[in-house]
């Protein structure tokens, strides 16, 4: 049954009456920390001691099943009321020598930090391999028991210590990942983890592709992903989401190319490319052209599918890869902020319309709005329309499925 004891205020469930039982759904549209706890997806609301305790009356979970949602449009529209009249007041001036001298004092300790971590991480990293994943292994039975489970479609699990592991993935993913957020810090100013460890051994199973024993193990970055706060976020968070997502593409595409100069499409490994959005992410390439690429997508022949410039891409920044917060203007208001990008191990050179139509991929999962928010994106750079309507009739037709 639900426990309605500190119940929050921006998540609501929604009560279905199916066959004498009330499937609960969490309909929030906000992320949060704390949600009510309920036992099971199908709790019954009857009497389960057959004390002869009256049951709900169905037509009361009916009408709050109608009802919940609105009341958290309203809630939410109440909060966009506020905030842009916030924002319509002149930002106050900030700067003082003692903000001047917080900040010094705080780049000091955080130098500091930095420099013992890199000595710590140095001595870890000579630890044999079997005796590190070892050490995952246990870690990650701490991050089960202290945060959760992960979700079992994406086998990342949280640890202590401000860390995340990636775990039960290709080895040759993971390497491509760690590479790939090492050039990202390296060249860019993008909020991305900062990869500590990838190590595997050999594995049992028959597919020489995949290891249960591979794993990555990076920094946390903070933050919500986008996919569980984008309907609490207003139409000018949205413009802002927009103008932020614009610069941190614009600084992907100066990445340079220092790997395999024969090959145009490939990771950022000079290897061959893995994409969910192709074969099922099984490998294929490199290739030494676009051309090459094409033949592995419907409709290789068709103009939208040539004649573009390779480019370094993430290829997957759907809403659950990239990490929002709120965070507090000047002038007293609250706006979200893009404080991370995460999944890269897709990343690699690709042509320049993939960047775009992938991070649309799975867009049958975003309200219009959002779709327009990202077409908005890389509305910028070039009209990628043509590419746009070929991968869409191309994943209507089964590509990439």
């Amino acid at each position: 049954m639900i426990n309605p004891e500190n119940p929050s205020p921006t998540s609501l469930y929604l009560l279905i009456y199916w066959s004498a039982q009330y499937e609960v759904k969490d309909i929030s549209i906000e992320h949060v920390d704390e949600t009510i706890e309920f036992h099971g997806s199908y709790p019954l609301l009857g009497d389960r001691s057959r004390s002869g305790v009256e049951k709900v009356d169905p037509r009361f979970t009916g009408t709050q099943a109608r009802l919940a949602q609105s009341i958290q449009w309203l809630d939410l529209a109440k909060k966009f009321a506020r905030n842009k009249e916030l924002r319509s007041y002149l930002p106050t001036s900030s700067g003082s020598l003692s903000q001047i001298g917080l900040h010094l004092r705080q780049w000091s300790a955080s130098l500091s930090i930095e420099i013992l971590n890199k000595i710590s991480l140095t001595v870890w990293l000579m630890v044999p391999a079997k005796a590190r994943i070892a050490t995952y292994k246990m870690l990650r039975m701490v991050g089960h028991r202290l945060y959760g489970a992960s979700d079992p479609t994406a086998p990342v699990q949280r640890l202590p210590l401000g860390l995340f592991l990636k775990y039960d993935g290709d080895p040759d993913g993971f390497r491509n990942e760690f590479n790939a957020l090492q050039m990202v810090r390296r060249y860019t100013s993008i909020p991305v983890p900062r990869p500590l460890d990838v190590v595997s051994v050999p594995s049992k199973s028959e597919d020489s592709f995949y290891s249960r024993d591979a794993y990555l193990l990076t920094s946390r970055v903070p933050g919500h992903c986008l996919s569980l706060c984008q309907d609490a976020m207003s139409d000018e968070d949205g413009a802002e989401f927009v103008t932020q997502m614009q610069g941190y593409v614009a600084q992907l595409r100066t990445i340079p190319k220092t790997v395999r100069p024969d090959y145009a499409v490939c990771n950022t490994l000079g290897e061959a490319i893995r994409d969910t959005r192709i074969r099922d992410a099984n490998p294929i390439g490199p290739f030494m052209d676009e051309a090459g690429f094409s033949q592995f997508l419907r409709h290789p022949d068709e103009p939208s599918r040539r004649g573009h410039r390779i480019l370094f891409t993430h290829a997957d920044l759907n809403a659950r890869n990239i990490l929002v917060d709120r965070v507090g203007l000047p002038d007293g208001s609250k706006s979200w902020k893009v404080t991370g990008i995460v999944d890269w191990e897709n990343s690699g050179y690709y042509p320049e319309y993939w960047e775009y139509t992938k991070s649309l991929f799975e867009g049958f999962r975003y309200r219009q709005r959002w779709r327009d928010f990202y077409h908005k994106i890389f509305k910028q750079f070039e009209d990628y329309a043509r590419e746009f309507e070929v991968e869409e009739r191309s994943w209507g037709e089964g590509d990439g499925v």
